[in-house]
């Protein structure tokens, strides 16, 4: 299949294109600790958010509570969570972070920071805030059709967690 020149893309098909290669890319970092894209995410939030229950994850990471329980029940049979009914109110899963993923966070966070210094290097300060403009300003115009992204959570593994 001949490949299709930059400049008679569409901005969609773009916007895929690169969406499928920074996934790809994530996928490889990731792997490099031993979990799964979607998995670091979620390592990542309940490094900040231990024990919460399992939909307020699903809400933050954006996905269907059905792909919450799939991701969850691998992460708990490799040793990363542990989910429990809550106490007051059975309806609630909980989810905790095991002592294995408490001792991955340091490597994690320096894999999050590679995969962010790879994809802000090919910018300058100026042009990487104009994307992260132009980005948010999609985000809002799609954000009303999608129930699970009324707001943006940041996914905090910089260096405000060194204050911690």
């Amino acid at each position: 299949m001949k490949r299709r020149e930059t400049h008679e893309m569409t901005v969609g098909q773009l916007l895929a294109q690169v969406c499928r290669m920074t996934g790809r890319r994530f996928k490889r970092h990731m792997a490099r600790v031993g979990l799964h894209r979607g998995q670091g995410f979620a390592l990542v939030h309940l490094w900040h958010h231990d024990g919460i229950p399992q939909h307020e994850l699903s809400e933050a990471m954006h996905i269907s509570p059905a792909s919450v329980t799939n991701m969850l029940q691998r992460m708990e049979r490799d040793g990363w969570i542990t989910r429990e009914r809550d106490r007051e109110d059975q309806r609630i899963v909980r989810v905790s972070l095991t002592p294995k993923a408490k001792e991955l966070r340091v490597k994690a966070r320096t894999v999050f920071r590679e995969m962010e210094e790879e994809l802000g290097s090919v910018y300058s300060d100026e042009e990487r805030e104009t994307l992260k403009r132009l980005l948010m300003k999609l985000h809002d115009r799609f954000a009303p059709d999608d129930a699970r992204s009324h707001h943006v959570r940041r996914f905090p593994y910089g260096d405000e967690e060194e204050a911690e």
